[in-house]
């Protein structure tokens, strides 16, 4: 896959992205917002980035041809536990230097359409309610509240909010 938007490409990992993903990835602000572990060593950058490009499930996030973050999409289940051909689930995460330029908001863009035209009528996106950059740019590429709901992650049990988004008719 490679989408192309004004400043943003969407395009399939390499290894030779495995740096560039380890410096934001190992980060605390960027992965525990994103539900991820932080990463701290090149070879788990190197297993992640390989298995997003062999999973064809987590794409690389570039302007001018530098890694900025990735987006992840995922199959989501149907009633009877199969993979429901028609709604998938989204995350993503970007380094803080690539923050505050609308970067996510046109990849999430060019993904959403892709999305969209083959065939999936719902993405789904889960975040925590205190990653207040992550719920504007849900709020600004369409995405709508739906509810909260606890994650099953840590002693407590943290919240989630999830949103929801559905191609214009």
């Amino acid at each position: 896959m490679r989408l192309t938007g004004e400043r943003v490409t969407i395009r399939a990992f390499t290894a030779a992205d495995a740096q560039a993903y380890l410096d934001y990835a190992k980060d605390p602000a960027v992965a525990v917002p994103a539900g991820l572990q932080p990463i701290d060593t090149l070879a788990e950058a190197v297993a992640v980035v390989t298995n997003f490009a062999a999973t064809n499930t987590g794409f690389a996030v570039t302007v001018a041809d530098r890694l900025v973050g990735h987006i992840a999409v995922y199959e989501r289940p149907a009633a009877d536990g199969a993979p429901d051909p028609h709604s998938r689930e989204i995350g993503y995460a970007l380094a803080p230097a690539a923050w505050g330029h609308g970067y996510m908001q046109e990849a999430l863009r060019l993904m959403l359409a892709a999305l969209a035209a083959h065939g999936v009528t719902a993405v789904w996106a889960t975040v925590l309610p205190t990653n207040r950059r992550s719920i504007k740019v849900l709020a600004r590429t369409g995405f709508a509240y739906v509810d909260t709901a606890p994650t099953g992650i840590g002693p407590d049990q943290q919240l989630a909010a999830i949103f929801v988004w559905h191609p214009e008719k």
